[in-house]
């Protein structure tokens, strides 16, 4: 019984992801890309450090920890020189990596590097479910019994796995 619970939610948050990605790839921006672009030439090289060690939230925004600067306010003032369009996108992106409370790099990068590479190299989505690209098995029921991670941070690695793919150019 709570295995078919188990699943049943770890395919909730698939189908949560699914509409999380579509939402985030309609823009055409590869976040990644972006934060590469205008963002680590001042801060460190990837994002998911910069936003573990500097941002949190408050008060329902992101805030920078050391400033107490709202993230939004600064890219709308023209701190990194994004273009209109690319605010919403590098916010989107900043909030998911906030969201994932860093469970890939407690499990997983010490094998396997990089999320995004990870994902953009090894994994496929297919009739919204994220497989391995060479084993074509589900992600979600891999790591049921991969990475020694709790039942609820499959959902979220799953979930992080996928945007990694959805927002890719």
């Amino acid at each position: 019984m709570a295995r078919r619970r188990a699943k049943f939610l770890v395919g909730l948050l698939i189908a949560a992801a699914v509409a999380a990605g579509a939402a985030a790839r309609a823009d055409g921006i590869d976040p990644h890309r972006l934060y590469e672009k205008r963002c680590a030439r001042c801060h460190v090289p990837h994002g998911g450090r910069f936003v573990r060690d500097n941002l949190e939230r408050r008060g329902g925004e992101i805030i920078g920890r050391a400033s107490g600067d709202t993230v939004l306010e600064l890219l709308e003032e023209g701190h990194g020189r994004l273009k209109p369009a690319e605010v919403p996108a590098m916010m989107a992106h900043l909030a998911a990596i906030l969201d994932s409370g860093a469970v890939f790099q407690r499990h997983c990068v010490i094998c396997h590097g990089r999320a995004v590479d990870l994902a953009r190299r090894e994994l496929i989505v297919r009739d919204g479910e994220l497989y391995g690209r060479y084993s074509r098995r589900p992600v979600a029921i891999f790591l049921a019994t991969h990475g020694r991670q709790e039942t609820a941070e499959t959902g979220i690695l799953v979930r992080m796995l996928k945007r990694q793919l959805v927002t890719a150019e």
